[in-house]
C-alpha cells in the first residue's frame, strides 16, 4: 500500500508541511537545505510515492491540464490532431482533456464551463459560431486561448489556421487543369469562416472563368438522415456536370458512396476533396486533395500556448500554416 505524506514525514522525523513542500518543488523557496530536500526525494522515489492529483494542484495551484474543444474528436481531421497535440503536450508533463461541441455552440459553451471549473491551464480550441461571448469568458479567467482551423473575428485571440481561399483556388485551378469547366461545389450549410472561405474561392473562380455556379449545401446535422438522396437527386439535374469539389473529406465520402455506387447514372468525372484521407490514395480513380499540414498545426499550437502559459498572455498574433495540393 501506497504511503501518504504523513506516513513519510513520520518515517524521515520531519514535518508534513516539509515533505509536501518538497514533493511540490517549493523547498528552495522554504529555504529548506538541499541536503534535506535530496532526503526526502531519495524516500519519495524509493517509496514510490505518487501524490493526489487534486492534493497537488490544490498544493501548487495548478492542474497540469490542456483543454482541447474540437468539432469531432473521431473524424480524420481532429481525431489525428488531437493525438499530436496529446504527445507534444505528454511530453512537457502536461494531460490534455478533450471534448467534442459536434458543431453545436449549447455544448460548446457547457463545455467550456467544464473545463474553467476544472481550472485548466490553457485551451485550444476549434469554436463553433455563436461562441464570441463564452471566449471573452476564458480571457476573463485569464486562461490563455488559442484558436485553431476557425476563428471568431469579433473576438482577438491567437489564431492558428490555414490559407483556405488560396487552398480553394489552387484546388479549382487543379480541375480546371485537368479538364473540367463546369463542375460543382458540395459543402454544408455553415456559418464557420473556414467554409465560407472555400466557397468564396469556388464563386471567385467561376467569376474569373465565366463557369456557371453549381453549389449545393448540405445540412450538417442531418448529413446520415438526408445527406446521399439530397446529394443524388441534385446531381442528376446538373447537365453537363464534369467534376465535383468536396469541401471536407466526409462529404467527398459521402458522395463517393451515393455517386459512384448509383446505377442508375455514371458518374465517373473527377472528384476533389479539400482534406485528405487514407481511402483516397486506394481508390480507383484516386482522389485528389488539399492536404491540411495536421502535425504542423498541432506543434503551431502548442507551442504559442505553451509560451502564454509560461510568459503570460500577450498581444494576439495570427499564424498561416501552408498546405499541399496533392494530385492523384
Amino acid at each position: 500500500m501506497a504511503k501518504s505524506i504523513k506516513e513519510i514525514a513520520q518515517e524521515l522525523n520531519v514535518s508534513k508541511s516539509t515533505v509536501s513542500l518538497v514533493i511540490n518543488h517549493k523547498a528552495e523557496r522554504a529555504r529548506i537545505s538541499k541536503e534535506l530536500e535530496n532526503r526526502v526525494l531519495a524516500y519519495v522515489e524509493k517509496v514510490g510515492y505518487k501524490p493526489n492529483a487534486l492534493a497537488k494542484s490544490l498544493a501548487t495551484g495548478r492542474s497540469n491540464t490542456i483543454g482541447l474543444i474540437v468539432e469531432n474528436i473521431g473524424d480524420s481531421f481532429f481525431g489525428p490532431f488531437a493525438l499530436y497535440v496529446e504527445e507534444l503536450f505528454r511530453k512537457k508533463n502536461y494531460h490534455v482533456l478533450y471534448s467534442s461541441t459536434l458543431g453545436d455552440s449549447q455544448n460548446a459553451r457547457d463545455i467550456i464551463d467544464s473545463m474553467l471549473e476544472k481550472k485548466v491551464e490553457g485551451i485550444i480550441l476549434a469554436p463553433t459560431v455563436d461562441l464570441e461571448e463564452y471566449q471573452r469568458k476564458i480571457l476573463e479567467h485569464k486562461v490563455p486561448l488559442v484558436v485553431f482551423d476557425r476563428n471568431t473575428p469579433a473576438v482577438e485571440t491567437h489564431y492558428v489556421h490555414i490559407d483556405n481561399e488560396v487552398s480553394g483556388k489552387n484546388a479549382c485551378d487543379h480541375l480546371k487543369s485537368i479538364g473540367c469547366r463546369n463542375f460543382g461545389l458540395v459543402t454544408i450549410d455553415s456559418d464557420q469562416p473556414q467554409m465560407l472561405a472555400r466557397k468564396r474561392a469556388y464563386l471567385d473562380f467561376c467569376d474569373t472563368y465565366g463557369m456557371e455556379p453549381r453549389i449545393l449545401q448540405l445540412p450538417y446535422q442531418h448529413l446520415k438522415q438526408k445527406g446521399s438522396r439530397t446529394l443524388k437527386n441534385w446531381a442528376a439535374k446538373q447537365v453537363g456536370l464534369d467534376g465535383l469539389f468536396f469541401t471536407t473529406n466526409y462529404l467527398c465520402i459521402l458522395g463517393l458512396k451515393a455517386l459512384r455506387s448509383a446505377d442508375e447514372n455514371n458518374y465517373d468525372f473527377p472528384m476533389f476533396s479539400f482534406d485528405d484521407h487514407e481511402l483516397f490514395d486506394l481508390l480507383n480513380p484516386k482522389i485528389s486533395c488539399i492536404q491540411q499540414p495536421l502535425e504542423p498545426l498541432a506543434k503551431t499550437c502548442v507551442k504559442v500556448l505553451l509560451k502564454e502559459i509560461d510568459q503570460g498572455i500577450s498581444t494576439p498574433k495570427e499564424y498561416i500554416i501552408s498546405t499541399k495540393l496533392i494530385r492523384r
